[in-house]
Order: C-alpha cells, then structure tokens, then sequence
C-alpha cells in the first residue's frame, strides 16, 4: 500500500531478464521495487539428485544437500558420522516410532515379550551382520536390499538351524545368491559371538531359533507398516555406524 506500481515489463517475481536494454550478470535478478540489480548468489543444487537446492551441511560428503536425500540417504548410503545433528534427531524419531509400533503390533510385541533377558544382545548382532552386508564391511555389498529379502535370508537361516538341530547335514538352497549370501553373514555373525561365549553359556540351536523368530517378527512389523520397501533397513542402519575404513568422505 502506498508502494510504487509493478512495471509491466517486469510484473511478478524476479526473472534474471534484461532491463532497459542492460543484461544482467550470471547470478542476478531484478528488484523491481528498488528498480536495481540484486547481487543475491543462486542457492545451490543438491549433487545427489541435482533437483532441489541443496541446504543442509552433510559432513559426510562435505558439502551441502537437499533435506529429501539428506533422510532418503542417511546411513543407509551416506557414512554419517555421530557427530552429524541431523543422524542425532534421526535417532530420537526412529526409537519413538519403534516404540509406538510394538504398541500397535500385537505380534511384534508377543515375540519380545517373550525372548529371554540374554538374547536380547543377539538380536544386534543378526542386526549389525544385517547392515555390514548391505555396507559391504568384507564381502561385496549388497546394495538396494529390501526387508523381503531380509526376511527370506532369516527364514532362510531358520530353516538351516532347524534341520541342524534335527541332526541332518544339509544346507537348503537360498532363492537368490543375495539371500543366500545374507542367510550365511547372519550365521556366521551368531558362531562367532558364540565362540566368545564361555561353553557353559552357550546359545543352544533352540535358543537362536527363538532369536531369530523375534527378529523376523521385528522385520514383518516394519514390513507391513512401514512406508518403504526398506523401512527396517533403514531403521537399524541408524543405530549401527559405519566401520571407520568406509566412513572417508564420499567422492561426487
């Protein structure tokens, strides 16, 4: 009220056009209030999509990104450090929406309700072998994995438990060689936390059985309401950091 009338030539918002036969320079628009170039630089484009504007510092790559591949991204392809504030928040809403889906799924929470006080610490185990796979800590990685084939390599690993226990030497085949190759990490990480076991205190194939059932139980909850195919990858990839040999800055 009481301004200056809009040009015509120049009506609406700033457009970087040429004004009385001037062009402007790269990184300019118009004011038109002011009737005078603005020096305000262009905001930057994120490097990982190269679509919206890259705001958020990601010391992980050490440059700014977008806040979509910024959550889309976070520990899942990028090696986020502790330090980042934006993993920080990421954490404290992961551990609220995890406790909110035990309240609402009623087999998920049977199955926790049921494990035993020391098993509990097993379950990160299944969990950090889980993500050294999809990471690529020794093996080639496994990129793009999907809580159904999370769930087929732990039924997978059931399966080769059960037929153990039952005294057969057998070893059944995994749908794909990506489960096949998750099934055995998962046994591999569970030997080896029980060699560091005293004999006495040992798991019995009964008790990992049980173990592996709770997370099933945990993967099939995140499966059928979580909003992504990865939704518990994703979940538990944010309380297990990156190895310090693959946390280097990334090259973009």
């Amino acid at each position: 009220r009481g301004g200056p009338p809009w040009p015509p030539q120049i009506a609406g918002s700033c457009s970087g056009a040429a004004t009385e036969g001037r062009p402007l320079r790269d990184g300019q628009c118009f004011l038109s209030v002011w009737n005078r170039p603005c020096t305000l630089s262009r905001m930057p484009v994120c490097p990982r999509c190269n679509k919206r504007a890259a705001k958020r510092p990601c010391p992980a790559l050490r440059t700014a990104i977008c806040s979509v591949c910024c959550a889309r991204e976070r520990a899942i392809e990028l090696a986020c450090p502790e330090s980042c504030s934006y993993l920080r928040d990421a954490l404290v809403g992961a551990s609220h929406r995890d406790a909110e889906l035990r309240l609402k799924d009623r087999a998920l929470d049977r199955a926790i309700t049921g494990a035993t006080q020391r098993s509990l610490p097993f379950v990160f185990v299944v969990q950090g072998a889980i993500v050294a796979a999809h990471r690529g800590v020794k093996d080639p990685p496994l990129r793009g994995l999907k809580d159904a084939e999370i769930l087929e390599a732990v039924d997978h690993a059931i399966k080769n438990i059960e037929t153990e226990d039952s005294g057969l030497i057998y070893e059944h085949r995994a749908p794909t060689s990506r489960v096949e190759a998750l099934s055995r990490s998962i046994r591999d990480a569970l030997d080896a936390a029980g060699e560091r076991m005293p004999d006495e205190s040992r798991f019995t194939r009964g008790e990992l059985l049980k173990l592996l059932q709770l997370v099933r139980a945990w993967i099939d909850a995140h499966a059928r309401n979580g909003e992504q195919h990865n939704s518990y990858l994703r979940h538990i990839s944010l309380f297990i950091p990156w190895p310090a040999e693959l946390a280097r800055p990334l090259i973009i």
